[in-house]
């Protein structure tokens, strides 16, 4: 089948991939961490908005009310209701109130989750400039159904009312996505990560090298590949550094090696020596912005950190599993945690305090195939491994305390990722030579649906966030690299080639 020229054509499913599937802010900006009258992201404003549009809460109707995403909040079927619930708010103003949550801003600064607010008769949500002469979209709720919409700021009317009675405000208690730090990435042969600039970056290791692709703007379509050399047959880590700078690991069985940007969202540097080889890698950054790196090999795991900006420690043994696959999450206070999974034995270390040193290794179960490791709203970790009878999963009970085991099905000795929906919850894609399945949970903090077809047999998987929270997976086989993204809350493209090239043969 050849591939897709364009980000959002949908095609069939190729039959030779293999394939995955979370979330608002998470940051990745992607992560829906409010609380109700918080403070929330941009991003989890657009995608509370877009909830509506997708789930539509009923007619018009200023004496009726309806659940958020989340069903924490019941609020108003009109326009100021609408952005009640798009803020996270605990209450349900009207448009004369709707100054109280707020400030007035220039029309020019209008960004996304911003409002155009007509004090006595309606307001709209701003999503995002479309042109460069005033066109915009917008969320409104002003008559059924809740709709996205498009018009010109300089319209003589919007949305029915006329233009000079609307004045721009902006949420007292809004959070720019680029303040969150972003959680550890996943790492394996195909990793994506956001730019400072809200684009994805994906690399992906064929035999030959390391290649690389970027979307073209945020949330948009994808570049071809582009083949930067490299170590052959790596294993690929990646993590945002203090300044926004994403750094790019990349560890083979002679060698480790490390590119990074050369300034926010920029170019990237060449190919730098990090180390010997070995066999896994997984990154991360400290709460103080700081890169830690974890690599294993025969003898076990190793850990590297940057003491600087652009310096790093000496490689650091710290015992643990032999040739062990890694993980790596953080607690709610910034503590970074690591996940150790060999063919026979489970382990697990982690900070004694953020920025802190390490715990001595504890374990965790028995052997498998993989790992991956996401958290809960309430900031509890949840840990999933595969082995030769499915799925296993262990969370958290509290900050110190875990569940056992329990099985959860699932494709066997299969390839994991997770990542969050823009509701907090996490969902996972497993992915074998035969099948991939995806599995979800059914609320925040709650537990998992059955798993449902994801598509079919590859070899490697990861999923990230875009800047709008939408999760987006990619999948590899012997044809290349393929992805997937969210259309909606539950909904989801199908599999298609990055832009025009298949990108290296993973298998």
């Amino acid at each position: 089948m050849a591939p897709v020229m364009r980000r959002r054509t949908v095609l069939a499913l190729p039959a030779v991939l293999a394939a995955v599937s979370s979330g608002l802010l998470t940051t990745t900006p992607a992560r829906a961490d409010s609380v109700r009258g918080g403070p929330i992201t941009r991003s989890e404003v657009i995608w509370r908005a877009q909830y509506w549009v997708d789930h539509q809460p009923g007619p018009y109707d200023q004496q009726g009310y309806a659940w958020g995403p989340g069903g924490d909040y019941r609020y108003r079927r009109d326009c100021s209701g609408y952005v009640a619930m798009a803020w996270h708010l605990d209450a349900n103003p009207w448009t004369g109130t709707l100054p109280d949550y707020s400030q007035e801003i220039p029309r020019a600064d209008l960004r996304a989750g911003d409002i155009l607010n007509s004090h006595w008769d309606h307001v709209l949500i701003f999503h995002e400039w479309t042109d460069d002469r005033g066109g915009f979209a917008y969320y409104s709720f002003g008559s059924t159904p809740v709709s996205h919409l498009r018009a010109n700021i300089n319209d003589r009317y919007l949305d029915g009312h006329p233009n000079g009675d609307y004045k721009a405000l902006r949420y007292r208690k809004i959070i720019e996505d680029s303040a969150i730090r972003p959680h550890p990435y996943g790492s394996g042969r195909v990793v994506s990560a956001r730019s400072a600039d809200g684009r994805l970056e994906a690399f992906a290791a064929g035999a030959d090298g390391v290649h690389h692709a970027w979307q073209t703007a945020v949330n948009g379509g994808w570049s071809d590949w582009r083949f930067v050399g490299g170590p052959r047959g790596a294993q690929l880590g990646i993590a945002a550094n203090g300044d926004g700078r994403l750094e790019l690991f990349a560890l083979s069985d002679s060698t480790f090696d490390h590119m990074w940007q050369t300034g926010p969202s920029g170019e990237w540097s060449g190919w730098s020596n990090f180390g010997g080889g070995g066999y896994r890698v997984a990154v991360g950054a400290n709460a103080d912005g700081r890169v830690e790196v974890f690599a294993s090999n025969a003898s076990g795991v190793f850990h590297r950190w940057q003491t600087g900006p652009a310096d790093w420690s000496a490689w650091e043994g710290l015992g643990g599993p032999p040739s062990s696959r890694l993980a790596m999450e953080a607690a709610p206070d910034g503590r970074l945690e690591v996940f150790a999974l060999s063919d026979s034995v489970f382990e697990h270390v982690y900070q004694s305090s953020p920025n802190g040193g390490w715990s001595a290794w504890e374990a965790f179960g028995g052997g498998g195939h993989d790992l991956t490791v996401n958290h809960n709203t309430d900031g509890r970790l949840e840990v999933f491994a595969s082995g030769p009878v499915g799925v296993f999963h262990r969370w958290q009970t509290n900050a110190t305390s875990w569940s056992g085991w329990e099985g959860v099905g699932g494709p066997a000795n299969s390839q994991l990722t997770s990542a969050r929906t823009v509701d907090g919850r996490v969902e996972v894609v497993a992915i074998n030579a035969d099948a991939a399945a995806h599995m979800w949970q059914t609320g925040p903090n709650a537990p998992y649906s059955g798993w449902e077809t994801f598509g079919t047999g590859g070899a490697e998987v990861a999923a990230v966030n875009n800047a709008d929270g939408r999760i987006e997976v990619f999948g590899t086989s012997h044809a290349g690299v393929y992805h997937k993204w969210q259309t909606g809350f539950a909904t989801w493209s199908e599999w298609s080639w990055l832009n025009a090239s298949a990108g290296p043969p993973i298998a």
